[in-house]
């Protein structure tokens, strides 16, 4: 599968946390930098992206072999001139039916900002992918960006989710106090996955869900399938993240 992504060089997130989620759930991954970021135990410090050139470069480099892809998972796109290569390389052969995984990453977790809209609203931006994308994982504050709707409860958060294009939306509740829901929302189907919290921190954690959805959807899993497996990677990710602690 491709997985599209900021490179982050702690390992944390981004990239190289990407690969190793895929190569866990027993599949290969391909990687594509969209960004170079400088990020570390502190935080995020800022970030350099990805030509659409050279972003244009490494796809082609990748898919024109003998070789398919059978999942793309994206991760933090930088630009929305990114967004929008992106959206028109992914519309055409050998990707035009490959499944897309969107992770709308708009922020590192200490909050910089690793998304720059270019002057148009953030839905906008990054509309020509949302709407081709097969699933979508906001957590709840990137859910409220992408439409400007109210998310404070489950019943608007699911109409926040039906308001953008995609196919599906996995919105992810880890942000609400209490026991983290995800709501798996389609146009006829709200599918609750209650979770339980850990103590501490991790981060990732949506890097890490996402690619793996993604590599059980490349690996021929039915949606809903794909994300119950996402969550468990994810659940045995911070036990062992907080075994070290």
């Amino acid at each position: 599968m491709l997985v599209v992504a900021g490179l982050d060089p702690s390992g944390g997130a981004g990239l190289l946390a990407d690969l190793e989620a895929i190569r866990a759930a027993g599949a290969e991954g391909w990687a594509v930098a969209t960004a170079l970021t400088a990020q570390g135990p502190g935080g995020a410090r800022g970030f350099e992206p990805a030509s659409p050139g050279i972003l244009l470069a490494q796809l082609d480099a990748l898919v024109l072999g003998a070789e398919r892809p059978r999942a793309v998972k994206t991760g933090m796109l930088a630009t929305a001139t990114i967004a929008r290569t992106l959206a028109v390389r992914l519309g055409e052969r050998p990707l035009e039916r490959v499944p897309l995984v969107m992770d709308t990453v708009l922020a590192a977790s200490s909050g910089a900002p690793l998304f720059l809209a270019e002057g148009r609203p953030l839905g906008d931006a990054l509309a020509p992918l949302l709407s081709r994308a097969r699933l979508v994982t906001p957590n709840l504050p990137e859910l409220a960006a992408l439409t400007g709707l109210d998310v404070s409860t489950d019943e608007a958060a699911v109409r926040a989710a039906r308001a953008l294009p995609a196919r599906a939306v996995l919105v992810k509740g880890g942000h609400r106090e209490g026991a983290p829901l995800d709501l798996l929302v389609t146009r006829g189907r709200v599918t609750r996955l209650v979770g339980r919290r850990r103590p501490g921190t991790a981060r990732g954690t949506g890097c890490r869900l996402a690619s793996t959805i993604a590599a059980l959807l490349a690996r021929g899993a039915p949606l809903e399938e794909a994300v119950r497996g996402g969550k468990r990677a994810v659940e045995r990710y911070l036990d062992r993240a907080g075994a070290l602690e």
